[in-house]
């Protein structure tokens, strides 16, 4: 039975709103349909977002959520619980849910300066749920452009205190997993694949721009107070091998913060792709040595920070499959958005994985001091994995799903386009799938990094799968092995190998299991 119309309404927190917020809450479009992350074949697999009671099965419980306040109040929290869903791969659930509805209903003010201070008082609490909550909402705020909720700060978000629940060190570990990997593997795919002669013919001028910021973002993660300091002189091309055509970038990061003694900037390597699609952008905007890399017009009414975070997320847009455009243009799905903080973030957490020092950290950031670099490494995995937990999430499932970025599956016989076929330590693997990639030649390597392609249109040969994946499970313990020989145990190589395997075993699961 619909719950759409009511005629009597709980208060809600409609009245400390502001016209300006009013007027964003109107603008709002809730998707018809909030998707849930199946865990079983036994959970409700979706819900009506016109309906005012939501109820739903996951893991063998039954959760309902209410929504009785008047129309402002119920459209936020709607859109709340939908981007909660997205964002963690699961509904908030009965308990959270109840939760967060009462933290807005109480709010005196609805402004990050209001909920800063909530969020203070929160850190002091003994029970750390609510903090959480809190604050995973004012990151959605601040993302969309929230009225009274600035791009900016994001930055003095991550100063606020946590609780202290079991560690001191838990202010540099985010609430959710920001990044997820197959997320980030889209990311360097897409630039690579728009890094070649193709991929930069096919850009536009606004597109190549926004990509820019894209790559800068992954490679280096800059403030906006960074991005206005570069220079075109700034990235430049130090090295050249003919024969190969492989070139080598760097880029000279900012300091983050002025400096109490004079340093030398900072140089970071950058990849051959992102370095080309600098060179291409200096060159169809004639960037000069001494222009600023992205110029800012002075308008009093948009700073720059808003600029990037606008062309960041725009060129997010623009990388995804067709059928997730074609999702978000039907209103079926939210558009991802992000913020320069979360890939500068990622960038101090992936580094801190890999054994990074705490000097080298602060190199890449721009910072002159280690302070926030020791944090990032007094972050454990073990700390990130309990609080995972705690938010009923499961970040395993959710680097899972994110396998399922492949192709559908397809019959050979009903295939007409190009076909996949390559070398594998000298054994040939041949005619394993379809490519439905535009572009005539591919910059990835045939076979291995095709099961984590979105071009790449498997087909049903079960054996043919199953021997890429002997082959590959055989090379990755050579990896190890050669690895902890070298008295290397954190080889990124090791992670890269991994994740290829994985990818191939979601691919026979689906064969498997009659799955498309």
């Amino acid at each position: 039975m619909p719950h759409s119309v009511k005629k009597l309404y709980q208060r809600g927190f409609s009245a400390v709103l502001t016209p300006e917020q009013v007027q964003f809450i109107n603008n709002m479009t809730l998707p018809s349909l909030m998707e849930i992350t199946q865990a079983s074949a036994f959970d409700t697999p979706y819900v009506q977002t016109k309906s005012d009671r939501w109820e739903y099965v996951r893991m063998g419980c039954t959760h309902f959520e209410e929504f009785d306040m008047d129309e402002y109040s119920n459209k936020l929290l709607k859109w709340l619980s939908t981007m909660h869903t997205e964002s963690h791969m699961a509904p908030l659930g009965t308990v959270r849910f109840y939760a967060l509805k009462k933290l807005l209903k109480e709010s005196e003010s609805f402004s990050f300066s209001y909920f800063k201070q909530q969020l203070d008082v929160l850190s002091k609490a003994t029970n750390s749920m609510n903090y959480y909550l809190l604050k995973s909402v004012t990151h959605t705020l601040i993302r969309h452009g929230f009225p009274s909720f600035d791009i900016d700060d994001e930055e003095t978000l991550q100063r606020v205190a946590t609780p202290n629940v079991s560690d001191p060190y838990l202010r540099y570990q985010e609430v959710e997993d920001t990044i997820p990997t197959h997320f980030k593997n889209l990311i360097a795919n897409r630039l690579v694949e728009f890094g070649t002669e193709d991929g930069l013919r096919s850009l536009t001028d606004l597109d190549l721009k926004n990509l820019c910021v894209l790559g800068l973002s992954f490679a280096m993660g800059p403030r906006p107070q960074q991005f206005a300091m570069l220079l075109g002189s700034s990235v430049r091309l130090i090295a050249a091998n003919h024969t190969t055509a492989l070139k080598l970038y760097e880029v000279a990061v900012p300091l983050a913060k002025q400096p109490t003694v004079p340093v030398d900037t900072p140089k970071v390597n950058l990849s051959q792709e992102i370095g080309a699609l600098l060179d291409e952008y200096k060159h169809r905007f004639n960037i000069g040595a001494n222009d600023a890399l992205f110029p800012y017009a002075g308008d009093v009414n948009s700073a720059l920070s808003r600029e990037i975070h606008k062309a960041l997320n725009e060129a997010l847009l623009f990388i995804q499959p067709n059928d997730v455009k074609e999702k978000i243009s039907l209103k079926k799905m939210h558009r991802p958005l992000y913020t320069v903080y979360d890939f500068r973030h990622n960038i101090g957490h992936s580094m801190a994985m890999a054994g990074a020092s705490a000097e080298e950290i602060a190199m890449v950031l721009g910072q002159t001091t280690i302070v926030a670099a020791q944090y990032y490494i007094m972050s454990t995995p073990e700390l990130a994995l309990l609080k995972h937990k705690a938010l009923g999430q499961n970040p395993v499932w959710k680097d899972m799903m994110g396998l399922l970025l492949t192709g559908y599956l397809t019959d050979e016989s009903e295939w007409s386009g190009k076909t996949v076929s390559g070398m594998i330590k000298g054994k040939l693997f041949h005619r394993i799938g379809g490519c439905n990639r535009i572009q005539e030649k591919c910059h990835l390597a045939q076979v291995r990094s095709c099961y984590g392609c979105f071009y790449f249109r498997p087909f049903k040969y079960l054996d043919k799968h199953e021997t890429v994946l002997e082959v590959i499970t055989h090379e990755l313990f050579e990896l190890v092995k050669t690895s902890q020989d070298a008295g290397q145990h954190n080889n990124p190589l090791i992670d890269a190998a991994t994740q290829t395997k994985n990818e191939i075993e979601m691919v026979i699961n689906r064969i498997n299991g009659g799955l498309r």
